[in-house]
């Protein structure tokens, strides 16, 4: 057999490195891998040992309906799945070296499995292993094609790191992405306006509820792609809360914008962005960002009552932080509330202690962003979907 040029090897190694980026490629990469070893298939395959389930990560080379059928059947008659648990992790195996040719053709799964799609012969390596889950990485050749030699051992063992640190750089970013899609979607659902903005208030992201606030009618718009507001004064003041929310100023700030009715206002509050939020929607700005929260008075209500199931709150405490939600000052809310300001800061300090939040606008996109936030207060919809 020819020896693989170190070309076709690093050609590979960077084939691998870009499916973890795009999982589209993750295809191109075994594919090119196939051919390099002269299989006629190559696959990532889950499997959980105990239950015996399993699922194709990515493959070339396979009939779906032969995958379907190994998933729903021939998983449990796999010959390979007793030896997987004491293989040495990371090392290629060819599949004679496991399980003797004389001891697979007396079983089912070579004959009504391997035989009829021609492949017999098995180059392997478990890249992963948790208790009774494994990942394997593997490649397959027809009966004339001949057993795999010591040359698509060695090529495998290159690569198997590469593949491991692949599969794990790409399981991460789809974490990440996830994550991204639930935050954005919950403050999706949001009856206030949510803009997150970089320091010079170009939006980054806009709600739902905001879109429908963006309009010179409406009383907030944007001009040469940044917000403004009806007057050269409003805007100095809202991109000047922007610049210090962005830089990171612990308080934030506030206003109130006059609708072009004059009669009604809206709350505007810019917090900053904690740098752990901002890492979980994986948005890409240099100079901070900021969140702006618009509500008219009184149309965020949060349930003091959840409130206090999520976060462990007493009654007192659940009915502060859902005034404080609503844009009520801490006087205000001591007022509406009927006790002191400072019995309202002690119980403040409480929140504070049992949220986590540092400060009254950290409380404020914790509430809004948290879990409870994306529930409308009319829907009926369980916690335990949304956590």
């Amino acid at each position: 057999m020819v020896a693989v040029s170190e070309d076709t090897a690093l050609n590979l190694v960077g084939k691998v490195y870009d499916a973890a980026l795009d999982e589209q490629k993750w295809s191109l990469f075994l594919d090119e891998f196939a051919s390099a070893v002269g299989g006629c298939s190559a696959m990532l395959r889950s499997a959980d040992l105990q239950t015996h389930k399993a699922g194709f990560v990515a493959s070339v080379g396979y009939d779906p309906a032969w995958q379907s059928a190994y998933c729903s059947h021939y998983v449990k008659l796999d010959y390979y799945a007793p030896a997987f648990q004491r293989m040495t992790l990371g090392v290629a195996f060819p599949g004679e070296r496991i399980v003797s040719l004389t001891e697979q053709r007396n079983t089912e799964f070579y004959n009504d499995y391997g035989i009829p799609q021609d492949k017999i012969n098995n180059l392997g390596a478990i890249l992963a292993r948790d208790g009774n889950h494994m990942l394997l990485f593997a490649a397959q050749r027809g009966k004339r094609a001949g057993a795999f030699g010591e040359e698509q051992v060695r090529l495998m063992n290159l690569l198997v790191p590469h593949v491991t640190r692949a599969v794990q750089v790409h399981r991460k970013l789809g974490s990440i992405t996830v994550e991204k899609e639930w935050a954005l979607g919950a403050l999706d659902q949001l009856r206030m306006g949510v803009i997150l903005t970089d320091s010079l208030g170009v939006p980054l992201f806009v709600n739902r509820t905001a879109e429908q606030m963006l309009a010179p009618d409406k009383g907030i718009n944007l001009c040469q792609g940044r917000l403004a507001l009806n007057n050269l004064s409003d805007t100095a003041l809202l991109h000047k809360l922007i610049a210090n929310a962005a830089q990171g100023a612990a308080t934030g700030g506030d206003m109130r914008i006059a609708l072009p009715n004059r009669v009604e206002t809206l709350q505007c509050l810019v917090t900053p962005v904690s740098p752990e939020f901002s890492e979980r929607l994986n948005i890409t700005f240099g100079s901070g960002c900021a969140a702006i929260f618009l509500s008219k008075p009184g149309s965020l209500q949060l349930p003091p009552k959840r409130l206090a199931v999520l976060y462990g709150l007493s009654p007192a405490e659940s009915r502060l932080a859902a005034k404080l939600a609503a844009f009520n000052s801490l006087e205000q809310a001591a007022n509406d509330l009927g006790i002191a300001v400072g019995t309202a800061r002690s119980q403040l300090a409480a929140v504070f202690a049992k949220t986590g939040a540092k400060g009254q606008a950290e409380l404020l996109m914790l509430l809004a962003t948290g879990t409870l936030a994306h529930c409308r207060v009319e829907a009926d919809i369980s916690l335990a979907k949304l956590t």
